[in-house]
């Protein structure tokens, strides 16, 4: 029997590089309210260059997934914007802040006026020292379904000032609302960013998605379909959005039909499946 996933339609599209304050704002907030990724993600609108007193800082952004048992695909653009709601930290799919396919993998949102203290740690999840934002994930997609239901989020710094870095680490309980058994995951990661700034991550990472193809058509794609990626199979399953369930299927033994997945195309086809 296939299985049938509903889901809004891929992808991000790119606003214009320049949007009024007032519009952004309008954005953040429909998403805000969608519930960590039960609506659609647009592009930021540009940025403004750090002013030249502070230029001798860094301008690299890094963003580094830690540990992900969900499967998320590596980001290639990062980017800082700061309006009147807030701070948005992305990583993302895209070439520049105005590309046209321009699709966000993950988020940390920071509410406007936050006062966030360095070396100190805020709760994910309800309880406790509550982070005043929100942890998204999209993975590329207009909304996964991902919503973020605990974990914890540490800062080792933090300025709101253009230039300024904010860094740290967080490790998110994701739940995965595509799953009928509510199955959870934990995604982890460090970043490093530098307010109001945005650039390509060098070098380009590869896409694990794209290294899983060859995977996918071996050892896959006789019984299965994958979402608008593969839809050759009358009747197939389809293995959209289903990444996350390999863990189960191959740490089995025997192994699922008879396949012996390495922990490197594991990983590479959790990520293919969780983007189509």
């Amino acid at each position: 029997m296939k299985a049938h996933i509903k889901t809004n339609a891929p992808g991000e599209q790119a606003p214009p590089t320049l949007f009024k304050t007032a519009f952004l704002s309008l954005a953040l907030i429909i998403v805000a309210g969608c519930g960590g990724g039960g609506g659609g993600e647009t592009a930021p609108a540009g940025v403004s260059a750090p002013p030249a007193a502070q230029s001798q800082q860094p301008a690299a952004n890094s963003f580094a997934v830690t540990s992900d048992g969900y499967g998320m695909e590596n980001s290639t653009y990062l980017s800082s914007t700061k309006s009147a709601l807030g701070i948005v930290l992305r990583g993302a799919i895209a070439s520049g802040m105005t590309d046209p396919n321009f699709k966000t993998v993950s988020r940390i949102d920071i509410a406007s006026g936050a006062a966030i203290a360095p070396e100190t740690t805020y709760s994910l999840g309800a309880g406790g020292n509550v982070f005043p934002g929100s942890v998204y994930f999209f993975n590329g997609r207009q909304s996964t379904l991902l919503r973020t239901i605990g974990g914890s989020i540490t800062f080792s710094s933090y300025g709101s000032n253009p230039g300024d870095r904010i860094s740290g680490s967080y490790s998110a309980v994701v739940e995965d609302g595509n799953d009928p058994a509510g199955a959870s995951y934990t995604i982890a990661a460090s970043f490093d960013f530098a307010t109001d700034s945005n650039a390509p991550v060098t070098p380009a990472p590869a896409s694990m998605a794209v290294s899983a193809q060859p995977s996918y058509q071996a050892f896959c794609a006789s019984c299965h379909a994958l979402g608008s990626y593969d839809q050759t199979v009358a009747g197939a399953s389809d293995l959209s959005l289903k990444g996350g369930r390999l863990n189960g299927s191959f740490s089995a033994h025997p192994a699922h039909q008879g396949i012996t997945l390495t922990a490197s195309e594991t990983s590479n086809l959790k990520v293919l499946l969780n983007s189509n």
